[in-house]
This record gives C-alpha cells, sequence and structure tokens, in this order.
C-alpha cells in the first residue's frame, strides 16, 4: 500500500513539503501573542560558552537539585538539560553573547519550567517533529531529529533532545516569547507517593 500523503513521518508527504518550502521559519514575522516568563517565577539566567556537559551540569544542577528536593525525582535534570541545550544549540545558534533564561515554578502540585532563547528562527522540520511528540508516535517508532529530518547528524549533536523533553514531563508547550525567541515550557505532574 502506498504511503499517506499527510503522514509527516514522511519526507515526501504534502505536510513536509508545505513546510520545507518556507525554509527557516522567523518568529518576528508570526502575529501570535508573545510570552514571558511569569513575575512569580524564579529566573536563572545563562550565558554559556561551548555547552559542553561540564559547563552545563554547572549551570542547571542547583535547578534540578531544588526538583529533587521538592519532590520531583531526578528526571528533571535530563529534561533541564535538554531544553537548555536546545537553546543554547538551536536558538542562540552556539553564540556565547546571547542569553538563556530558565524560570521555573515548583508547588505541591507540579513544578513548570520555561527555558527561553533569544534566537528567532525555526527549522521547518521541527514542526512536524514536535507534532509527532504531541501525539507521543515517539514511543513506538523512536527516531531521532536527523533521522526525522533527512538531514546530516552532526558528530556532537544526537537529535534526542526534544524526545527526552517530552518522555520526563507530563507536557510541552511551545511560546514565541517577546524577544522574537522561543520559550519552551514544561510541566511535570507530582508522583503520587507510594503507600
Amino acid at each position: 500500500m502506498a504511503d499517506d500523503i499527510f503522514d509527516f513521518e514522511n519526507l515526501d508527504s504534502i505536510v513536509r513539503k508545505v513546510f520545507e518550502q518556507e525554509g527557516l521559519v522567523s518568529l518576528s514575522k508570526l502575529n501570535d501573542k508573545k510570552v514571558s516568563i511569569p513575575a512569580d517565577y524564579k529566573i536563572k539566567e545563562i550565558n554559556l560558552e561551548t555547552g559542553e556537559p561540564s559547563e552545563m551540569r554547572l549551570a542547571i544542577e542547583p535547578i534540578s537539585q531544588e526538583f529533587e528536593k521538592a519532590g520531583y525525582g531526578p528526571q528533571l535534570f535530563t529534561a533541564l538539560y535538554e531544553a537548555v541545550l536546545n537553546a543554547f544549540q538551536h536558538g542562540n545558534k552556539k553564540d556565547s553573547s546571547k542569553l538563556i533564561r530558565v524560570g521555573y515554578k515548583i508547588s505541591e502540585e507540579q513544578v513548570d519550567i520555561m527555558v527561553e532563547d533569544q534566537g528567532g528562527e525555526l527549522d521547518p522540520n521541527f514542526i512536524p517533529y514536535i507534532l509527532e511528540h504531541r501525539e507521543e508516535r515517539y514511543k513506538n517508532h523512536f527516531k531521532n531529529f536527523y533521522e526525522f529530518s533527512g538531514k546530516e547528524k552532526p558528530s556532537k549533536n544526537h537529535g534526542t533532545g526534544t524526545m527526552f523533553m517530552h518522555q520526563y514531563t507530563d507536557r510541552v508547550n511551545y511560546y514565541h516569547s517577546e524577544n522574537d525567541g522561543l520559550i519552551v515550557h514544561m510541566i511535570r505532574k507530582k508522583p503520587e507517593e507510594k503507600v
């Protein structure tokens, strides 16, 4: 049987062709409502030089430890790590002069994490890749971003960050920030205590 022409996993589908026609998606051209990290969130500004694991760990470990102390488990470290790394590599294009803002709020019910870059452009393949994750298709058939997009994988990038963010949190939303960057908003509900 032939491939479904609307299947966004298929590189030759109508959906993928439409997204690719536009080229890079510039957030500054959107007419949507812009979002900022709420004033009642704790905010940490991160300036990365290289994005190497030791630098990343040093930047986010204090935040992750707050999550663990509040009972949210160690998986949020991975989700936060990947969101910050994606902001550095893909949003800020490894420009060390650009900041990454991490805002978070811990409550009894959930932890909210917002990671904001100063980028402003999205690879058009990222759009159907996010749709795949929202439908949780990655759970049955995992594809890293580069395999999904048909692009050559860089030697120091696995293309798995988005999958980990979706896997280790309960919900992931993406917003257009006030500085025309991207805000990744992750929510993790508090795990029920075992009796």
